[in-house]
């Protein structure tokens, strides 16, 4: 056998064993990436058909059983960490290695991570999250309690969280250009916990969006023994002889 035709072997099933069906030969059966279990209303590249779930959520499994959003405006950009079916929000971390302003020890989001999703059929919670920011391109003083620390190569940015009324801290000049990321509430550890020191953490695990409640047709569509599919831009439940099941809504969506 070939090395390249040995190569192209080993990368097939290196992507079986991240991205694998459960069970069975059904279309839309559940899958995996990683620790995640992948069900309409999300589909798995690959391994689900795009119908499985809304386009908008196509997942795409990469080496090391890491999902991302297929239809980030950048490659591999939206990482999704967790799924919660029951209250119909997920989690996603920024990569910041793909996308970063900055230099080789300071990575941070070069955009605003939130209108990256402008587009697509979700809402960053705003009971979950809070917004953390980081300022760059200005003059910040060496003692500024929001500089990154460890220092960056250049030491010039800084990450803050505003307080209620949406302020910045006295230190922080007003000519700085500035992005922000959603990070979770629940990830400071305390109230007196510095987001210029664990700014890569914070961003690491992530922020809660929230999708569109679609739950209550879909299980009713499930105790039928009916399969939840998204076709031509309308829910639908596929009975076991492969029709669409009595009843079924076929509810036109804007997703």
């Amino acid at each position: 056998m070939s090395f390249k035709l040995l190569s192209v072997v080993l990368a097939s099933l290196l992507q079986l064993a991240a991205a694998t069906t459960t069970s069975g030969n059904s279309s839309c059966a559940p899958a995996t990436c990683g620790n995640l279990s992948i069900t309409y209303p999300f589909s798995l590249s690959g391994v689900q058909p795009v119908y499985c779930g809304f386009p908008a959520f196509e997942l795409t499994c990469a080496d090391a059983g890491r999902a991302y959003l297929s239809r980030a405006f950048r490659h591999r950009l939206y990482r999704v960490l967790d799924i919660f079916y029951g209250n119909d929000s997920f989690v996603v971390a920024v990569d910041v290695d793909s996308s970063y302003a900055g230099d080789e020890r300071c990575h941070v989001p070069d955009f605003n991570v939130s209108t990256g999703f402008s587009l697509l059929p979700v809402n960053v919670s705003a009971a979950a999250n809070t917004n953390l920011i980081f300022v760059y391109n200005c003059t910040l003083p060496r003692n500024a309690s929001v500089l990154l620390r460890p220092p960056c190569t250049r030491p010039t940015i800084g990450a803050y969280v505003p307080d209620g009324e949406g302020n910045a801290p006295p230190d922080v000049p007003r000519n700085c250009s500035s992005v922000s990321v959603p990070v979770r509430r629940s990830s400071f550890r305390n109230a007196s916990e510095e987001p210029a020191r664990e700014y890569k953490r914070l961003i690491d695990e992530g922020f809660v969006l929230e999708w569109s409640p679609t739950a209550a047709e879909c299980d009713a569509c499930r105790g039928r023994g009916g399969e939840c599919r998204f076709v031509e831009l309308a829910f639908q439940c596929i009975c076991s002889d492969g029709r669409p099941c009595r009843n079924s809504r076929g509810k036109q969506s804007s997703i």
